[in-house]
């Protein structure tokens, strides 16, 4: 994490586009946050847009805005989220998601910061810094043809990677501490970690990072009633997440399965994006939602 933070501080004080990528739970969110709330834009809008959670339908007139009459429904203009981050951040996440027309627009708006809102003829310049996060890595999807290269290769500018928490092992124990301290404050109770924590924390693998890790902690601190948090009160998955060497191994279709129904659960079941970042056709997952019984 040192590389991280070295890099976050050489890019604090100027406009430069940056790109999170990491795994979900990992803090990209809070690292685009240090770097608005650390700079000269703090005193201006931080401006969010979630990609995965918005229908495709709708991410042009979230992003851009649109004039009076630009289509069926248009009353009146509205201001899309670029306009509200002027001057301050906009953090563009899991920009993967976004559809390849989008991606066409978006490359104008990082290269030329400059953007139209729908139905509009005059474009608007863009005095914001531009934050991207991805839990997917970005070449990986351009090799699926998911995304745009020429789009990547101007995002890919100031790069930063936040490792997961199972490669800063020496770091989660401390990370524990200063969430419980952050809950404790939130449940009004003075709480800590048992020496013997270390030793369950340092030998799982987090698969949710330090979201995973914080959830824990908030039920610990809950059923324990502020009390001094030992092993016990800890999931009892954790003790049992590395396998022996006598494990069986799960097969080919069972790693197929969960990872097909790992990205229906973050698309939230819309199958026209998972099948887009599984790299196959709708139709194929439609069979083989069908042959693993997902839902």
């Amino acid at each position: 994490m040192i590389a991280v933070y070295r890099t976050l501080e050489k890019v604090l004080e100027n406009s430069t586009t940056v790109l999170i990528e990491g795994e979900s739970g990992t803090g990209k969110d809070a690292l685009s946050q240090w770097l608005h709330f650390n700079g000269s834009r703090k005193d201006s809008p931080y401006i969010k847009i979630d990609f995965s959670s918005l229908p495709q339908e709708l991410v042009e007139s979230e992003l851009f805005g649109f004039e009076r009459g630009a289509f069926t429904g248009a009353v009146s203009s509205k201001l899309g989220k670029l306009d509200l981050a002027q001057s301050g951040t906009a953090v563009l996440d899991e920009i993967a998601s976004v559809d390849l027309t989008v991606q066409a627009k978006l490359l104008n708006v990082v290269e030329a910061k400059q953007f139209y809102r729908l139905g509009g003829t005059k474009s608007i310049e863009l005095n914001a810094r531009i934050v991207v996060l991805s839990s997917v890595p970005l070449a990986k999807a351009v090799e699926r043809q998911i995304f745009r290269q020429d789009l990547f290769f101007r995002l890919n500018l100031i790069t930063i990677r936040v490792p997961p928490l199972r490669e800063r092992v020496i770091e989660i124990f401390p990370m524990g501490e200063f969430l419980l301290e952050q809950l404790g404050r939130k449940y009004k109770v003075k709480s800590k970690l048992h020496p013997d924590c270390r030793e369950t924390f340092e030998q799982y693998e987090f698969p949710g990072n330090i979201r995973e890790l914080r959830n824990a902690l908030e039920r610990a601190i809950v059923m324990t009633a502020g009390q001094e948090i030992t092993p016990d009160a800890l999931p009892s998955s954790w003790f049992t997440s590395r396998p022996s060497k006598h494990t069986k191994m799960p097969s080919l279709e069972d790693v197929e399965r969960d990872y097909i129904a790992e990205v229906l659960r973050q698309t939230r079941g819309k199958k026209v994006k998972a099948a887009k970042i599984l790299g196959i056709s709708r139709k194929t997952l439609l069979e083989k939602r069908k042959k693993y019984g997902l839902q």
